[in-house]
């Protein structure tokens, strides 16, 4: 499994190459619950639990 760090950068990477008005579309779903491209961007940088959660989810669905 790759680091966190560089899902971490790989994930900032495909979130600026989204137009903007994409953004609120919903890309994975954590624990049960929804995650959108703003959420999942702002759990990331903030380095929390759930970002890794986030992060390791979108690898395991081959997004990242």
């Amino acid at each position: 499994m790759e680091d966190l760090g560089g899902l971490k950068a790989m994930f900032l990477h495909a979130y600026a190459n989204v137009p903007h008005n994409s953004r609120d579309e919903i890309i994975v779903v954590v624990d049960e619950k929804p995650y959108t491209w703003n959420t999942a961007y702002f759990e990331i940088k903030q380095d929390s639990s759930l970002g890794s959660k986030i992060l390791k989810t979108l690898q395991e669905l081959k997004i990242l």
